[in-house]
């Protein structure tokens, strides 16, 4: 199905596709895409709200928490340790 893109939308690849054919061989990879509103003000710019979802932003926020507790960890071992960092 062909889609005309407006001036605030673009495409996104959120992954691929293989089907079968129906003597069993793979079939060629097909890219899976999702149209994202940028916003009027946000065509061309790369803004991480305005490219996750809802679900995405909160799971970046997550996992940034976890990772940055593990770093602060190493660094006061390492300071601990008597090193600097």
């Amino acid at each position: 199905m062909a889609t005309i893109l407006k001036p605030h939308e673009r495409l996104v690849c959120v992954g691929q596709t293989a089907a079968r054919a129906p003597d069993g061989s793979f079939l060629p990879a097909v890219p899976l895409y999702r149209i994202d509103d940028v916003g009027e003000a946000g065509a061309g710019e790369c803004d991480r709200k305005a490219v996750l979802t809802v679900g995405e932003s909160g799971l970046y926020d997550d996992i940034a928490a976890v990772f940055g507790g593990k770093f602060k960890q190493y660094i006061d071992g390492v300071e601990a340790a008597g090193g600097t960092v």
